[in-house]
């Protein structure tokens, strides 16, 4: 324990003062460098000995570049890390709901995908960028439809490979404020996560609660008939939260409120105004409010509606 801090202590320091052109030439044993580069330059080796390879934007090096498109396009955006005074970001009228938050970031919103995905990021400080596109998806344009930059605030304080840029840009991507605006392309949080782990096995790893929930209802628990949940030892609505929001319902009403907030943007060219905003979002609230109306967990009928996300 004493090595392993000491080492963390001498690299911080390291890091903290590294200077270049400065640093030993002679150095061999401990190179006054990260030594990186040629990890970097082996990519490029390993495509030109490889005819079949993938290509950017998806390839390895590609992920290399979206990270310098981020770092050029922050650099060149004032306010890029918000959605007021951002002229490359859509005004959305988001919700101002700090219980919906909270139940996101505290992994209580009664999907266990979700649930499972953010307590690895409380544990871990990390998971799958996939991952992390369907609980930001499910925050804001997916279900919830609270602001992006509530997550990415998030994100930032939880995540050890959190970067202000990166963090941001993929905030206004994921919440189709920026750079992508197919916003009718949502992750579900039940079909996503049984397509690559049909037997729950991620779930059943960070939501222990959920171990012995029979794999045909672990991705969707309150659809069991009360014996199986009694067997699993889990009641849903006591030993684990019912669904905060019907997926649905919810998000189609996100749909909706995003095709208005779009086509005020397209109306008033960008140029949106708080007054403009708070206007539509009066509108919004009188036309969708599944945000208010969970999922039952003894209801049939939602039952049936969850099974077809």
């Amino acid at each position: 324990y004493l090595i392993q801090n000491g080492f963390l202590f001498v690299l911080q320091k390291w890091v903290a003062t590294f200077e270049k052109p400065k640093g030993d030439p002679s150095a061999f044993l401990r190179p006054a460098t990260t030594t990186l580069s040629p990890y970097l330059k082996c990519i490029q080796d390993v495509y030109t000995r490889n005819k079949k390879h993938t290509s950017p934007p998806v390839s390895l090096l590609g992920q290399l570049l979206w990270r310098d498109f981020f770092y050029t396009v922050a650099f060149g955006t004032p306010n890029f890390d918000q959605m007021r005074g951002n002229k490359i970001c859509k005004q959305i009228p988001w919700n101002d709901n700090d219980e919906l938050l909270t139940a996101w970031r505290e992994a209580k919103t009664g999907y266990p995908w979700i649930d499972a995905i953010m307590t690895q990021l409380h544990k871990w400080g990390w998971m799958h960028h996939l991952a992390r596109h369907c609980v930001a998806c499910f925050l804001t344009r997916g279900d919830l439809f609270v602001h992006w930059e509530k997550g990415r605030d998030v994100f930032e304080r939880l995540l050890i490979d959190s970067d202000w840029a990166i963090n941001s840009g993929n905030w206004m991507w994921l919440s189709c404020s920026s750079f992508f605006y197919q916003y009718n392309r949502i992750y579900s949080p039940i079909s996503f996560g049984k397509k690559y782990d049909p037997n729950g096995n991620y779930i059943r790893h960070f939501l222990p609660i959920l171990k012995d929930m029979p794999k045909e209802y672990i991705y969707e628990p309150w659809t069991a008939p009360l014996s199986v949940q009694t067997k699993a030892k889990c009641i849903i609505g006591k030993d684990y939260p019912k669904p905060m929001v019907s997926h649905d319902s919810a998000s189609k009403d996100c749909k909706q409120k995003l095709a208005a907030a779009y086509e005020l943007n397209k109306k008033l060219n960008g140029v949106v105004s708080e007054e403009d905003l708070k206007v539509l979002q009066r509108k919004l609230d009188a036309t969708c409010d599944s945000v208010l109306n969970p999922v039952h967990s003894h209801s049939s009928s939602g039952a049936k509606r969850q099974r077809r996300s």
